[in-house]
């Protein structure tokens, strides 16, 4: 083995060290199988190995890396016809904006909890976390990116390869999309 192939080998397990784990579940969130979430990760640090030499640390590497995850998944998501550019009924941008609806966030504090409060909280994330699988990937992924991942929005343009505008708005779409969703669901949340 070259010295070469030896430092590429031992920067590549660093990274995968490093971020594997944090790869694994945002893929998972984005497409909520663990086979095929565990199978996709691999193919992404096989990409990542292969484009390692590319990597011209203009960013830092664990954006670099969640630019082909996402790039990967969503590749994914197209050939299995789980993935649409267009919502043809999707409302506009100013519709949107100006609805007088108010955005719901289940963002949580960290302050004292008593056990039922916990077990509310673990019901209502749950129940959050299966109607986020349903909203279109492209809001989808994200809020997840926000929420789970904890990115701000310019990392998330960077990832996504979108404007910080484009993040904004899709992320504010997102919520919103989950706000009709939870809506049937408003009273056993309450309750």
């Amino acid at each position: 083995m070259t010295e070469s192939t030896q430092q590429k080998t031992s920067t590549f397990e660093e990274l995968y060290e490093e971020y594997g784990d944090r790869i694994l579940n945002t893929v998972y969130r984005m497409i909520g199988g663990e086979d095929a979430a565990r199978d996709l990760t691999q193919d992404i640090f096989m990409k990542v190995y292969e484009n390692l030499e590319d990597f011209n640390h203009q960013s830092n590497a664990y954006t670099w890396i969640y630019r082909i995850a996402v790039n990967h998944t969503l590749n994914y998501l197209k050939k299995k016809n789980r993935y649409s550019w267009l919502d043809l009924l999707e409302r506009s941008v100013s519709e949107v904006i100006q609805s007088e609806t108010p955005i719901v966030e289940f963002w949580g504090n960290d302050g004292f909890e008593s056990p039922d409060m916990k077990l509310e909280k673990q019901e209502r994330e749950v129940l959050v976390w299966k109607l986020i699988q349903k909203l279109p990937v492209k809001y989808r992924m994200p809020l997840v990116l926000q929420r789970y991942d904890e990115m701000g929005n310019k990392e998330i343009a960077e990832v996504m390869d979108l404007s910080i505008s484009a993040v904004d708005s899709r992320i504010f779409r997102a919520k919103k999309k989950l706000l009709a969703l939870m809506k049937p669901h408003l009273e056993d949340l309450r309750d």
